[in-house]
């Protein structure tokens, strides 16, 4: 038989209210009950200042509904009003404007709070205040597994903020980070359709979730858990809690060790899952995707007053959908106008990281599952979007602190050779041939060691060009026609103090290949 709620009802009514008086049920404790593929979530609403001592309450009420025939999970959440209040009630009421819903976490190691205590963004900037005004604060937990997490937001919906997303996410793959995507737009999951990843993430050792792989990525979305034409209705409660449990119990390092980013590709506006996960979770920056027009623009204002009211930087605005280029003559149309977002970064002090034309390529690779990025890596939208990625990181490492400093950059023996002198004291010689079977657009191409496509016969290449890009990059030109790479002063010196093992490990791909380097 089908799981009820009616069965989740009377198996948690086996569990004691916080004092040991009645049992949570009648006590009007549970709330938000949802059942989906035999799959328990419901809420639980305890006194905010008794959230770590009931921790063992909620274990006990996963317990007991896991204990009933033919469950195949559960997921409790502690919930606790914002003010303070009286816990027995006849009836939980839903969220309204004048109610905070706040999730309750597990509570920290004394050297998790020390280390956000000293505010660093990115790895836990000290505790946020909440916006409503209230009072509480929303603690943002450490993300186990990952360095940093980008959010890509944006003001309302339909403006291509997870094309961008995703784009941006296998941009930074290509300058030779590790990268995960979560798709936390719970209503409207786009990853698996934009990815073609599909299937349901594996459990393992007890709860920690295997995330599925994307063209590279690492990806855990609502739309593996939920078929695609099914709507998800929830409460926000509901919805944090799922997301929480994406975030913190995914085994994001796997076999390959920590990302050096997480992207979030967030839900459109400014409510209350988007505050809370600006709140809760450590943001190394936002990234604001709008259209030109004004009517974009406006909402656009509210996603970065938002993200400053909650002390997150913003890593700078993305103008999409820019101009239209007439695939026939060449015509250039500005359909939704031109430079808004460019014109508002300027009027707010934050970066403009680029534009992205409207074309047909783009929707046509996202919509087949295969992005642009890694479908066509040599075309000019690829390079949009790999400039856009370098631009993204230059501003979350200046966020840091840690802003790799340009080298000096001189070709030897007739571009054959790079010598990289960093003011680190470090100086690096890379040969023309692995700097260009490195080449960020050639790695785009290699998203799992099954699928890499490793590039042969380049051992008499030579670099014939440079061209800085900022103050962050260098776009290398090869005798080949190559010169798509965008090489930023962070991956220069990566494959310097990586240059032995990388080398050894082309030429292990070559042989296996059966690939000569002539």
């Amino acid at each position: 038989m089908p799981l009820e709620k009616g069965d989740v009802l009377t198996a948690l009514r086996r569990v004691k209210g916080p004092d040991l008086t009645g049992n949570i049920v009648d006590l009007g404790l549970v709330s938000e009950i949802l059942i989906k593929n035999d799959h328990a979530y419901f809420s639980i609403t305890v006194p905010p200042d008794r959230a770590e001592e009931l921790e063992q309450l909620r274990l006990a009420a996963e317990k007991v509904v896991s204990g009933i025939e033919g469950v195949s999970g559960v997921t409790a959440v502690l919930t606790a009003d914002a003010a303070a209040g009286s816990v027995a009630r006849a009836k939980p009421t839903p969220p309204s404007p004048t109610r905070t819903v706040l999730p309750i976490g597990r509570a920290e190691h004394p050297r998790v709070q020390a280390a956000r205590a000293k505010g660093a963004t990115g790895d836990g900037a000290g505790p946020r205040q909440a916006a409503s005004g209230t009072g509480h604060s929303v603690r943002a937990q450490a993300v186990p597994g990952v360095k940093h997490i980008i959010a890509v937001a944006s003001g309302k919906g339909g403006v291509g903020k997870s094309t961008v997303a995703v784009n941006i996410a296998l941009g930074l793959q290509a300058l030779g980070l590790k990268v995960g995507i979560i798709d936390a737009d719970i209503y409207g999951p786009s990853q698996p359709r934009l990815l073609g990843v599909s299937g349901k993430p594996r459990v393992a050792h007890g709860k920690v979730i295997t995330p599925l792989e994307g063209w590279g990525l690492k990806v855990m979305s609502m739309g593996f858990l939920v078929d695609e034409g099914t709507p998800v209705v929830w409460r926000g409660p509901m919805v944090v809690s799922a997301l929480s449990q994406m975030l913190r119990e995914t085994d994001w390092a796997g076999d390959t060790g920590n990302l050096d980013a997480l992207v979030i590709d967030m839900p459109p506006g400014t409510g209350d899952i988007q505050l809370t996960i600006s709140q809760s979770v450590p943001l190394s920056g936002a990234v604001i995707v709008s259209t030109p027009q004004d009517l974009a623009l406006i909402d656009a204002r509210k996603g970065i007053a938002m993200f400053k009211r909650v002390e997150v930087p913003i890593l700078g605005i993305v103008e999409n959908m820019s101009y239209f280029l007439c695939p026939k003559c060449g015509e250039r149309s500005d359909v939704f106008g031109h430079g808004g977002a460019r014109d508002e970064a300027q009027k707010l002090g934050v970066p403009f990281l680029g534009e992205v034309p409207l074309h047909m390529e783009i929707r046509e690779t996202s919509d087949s599952g295969k992005p642009v990025t890694v479908a066509a890596p040599e075309s000019a939208y690829a390079q949009i979007f790999r400039g856009l990625a370098a631009n993204v990181w230059g501003e979350v490492e200046r966020a840091k602190g840690t802003l790799t400093p340009p080298p000096h950059l001189e070709l030897t023996d007739s571009g054959k050779n790079l010598r990289a002198a960093f003011p680190d004291g470090r100086t690096f010689d890379l040969s023309a041939e692995f700097l260009r079977v490195v080449s960020p657009s050639a790695e785009v191409q290699g998203h799992s060691p099954s699928q890499r496509i490793t590039v042969p016969g380049k051992k008499n290449v030579k670099i014939t060009g440079m061209t800085p890009v900022g103050n962050y990059a260098t776009r290398l030109a090869f005798d080949d026609g190559h010169n798509t790479g965008l090489y930023t002063w962070g991956y220069l010196h990566l494959l310097g103090r990586e240059k032995d093992a990388r080398w050894t490990k082309y030429l292990e791909e070559l042989a296996a290949k059966g690939l000569t380097r002539e």
